[in-house]
């Protein structure tokens, strides 16, 4: 008959009293998830982008797909389904793989520049004397060039020479090659609509009767945007 050392017994003790620890230890892991996914609540599918979704563009189904997210995990105003965004205009950035919500779309029926103008805001067009041509979406400082003894509006008065920003991190929302009418006749410069509250829309209106007007590209954290409108 085979005998076996104590040596023997001790390695298969400390084998049996390893698996039953590891099991435990399994088993507890399991029972937490199976906890934690219940706190999270059931998965659903939720709308989010291919890619990324510019400002004033009218949503496809090409543009979007679901995947399944958790309810607790859910932005309020997430979308569910892509029939409810399809064919709505962007008037909130998305960015490639990010939710689509509620916020980021204008309601049915508005289109065009009107689908991206929330309360309160308007869509200003202005000539622009420089060659800068930023994509919709970005934003600019607007500068004003005054020359000495310009007064345009007949006030009497005019303003000093020099450059002052008029619109600071205005949204732009289109661009186009076409000349403008100004008070000095039709202007060479490009045309930029931009996205401007009321305040900065009647600046805008005065200084291009004053004066000329120029952009610089400012970086996105520098926009500006008007209440109502968040970007992302």
């Amino acid at each position: 008959m085979l005998r076996r050392s104590p040596r023997t017994f001790g390695l298969w003790a400390a084998a049996l009293t390893l698996a039953v620890t590891t099991g435990s230890v399994v088993a507890g892991d399991l029972a937490a998830l199976h906890r934690r996914a219940a706190t999270l609540g059931p998965e659903q599918p939720v709308v989010v982008a291919r890619h990324a979704l510019a400002l004033g563009t009218t949503v496809t189904p090409d543009d979007l797909t679901t995947r399944r997210v958790h309810a607790s995990q859910q932005p309020r105003g997430v979308l569910h389904d892509v029939g409810d965004a399809v064919g709505r205009v962007v008037r909130v950035p998305v960015v490639r793989d990010a939710f689509v919500e509620q916020a980021n779309l204008a309601p049915r029926g508005r289109d065009g520049l009107a689908g991206v103008l929330p309360e309160g805001t308007r869509a200003v067009r202005i000539a622009v004397e420089n060659g800068l041509r930023p994509p919709p979406g970005s934003a600019v400082d607007v500068y004003a060039s005054y020359a000495s003894g310009n007064d345009a509006l007949g006030t009497g008065r005019s303003p000093a020479p020099g450059a002052a920003v008029v619109a600071a991190g205005a949204v732009v929302l289109a661009t186009d090659r076409a000349g403008t009418r100004t008070s000095g006749g039709i202007g060479g410069g490009d045309g930029v609509t931009l996205l401007v509250d009321e305040a900065q829309a009647a600046a805008l209106a005065d200084a291009s009767a004053r004066g000329s007007l120029f952009l610089a590209l400012v970086p996105p954290e520098d926009a500006r945007v008007p209440t109502g409108l968040t970007r992302r």
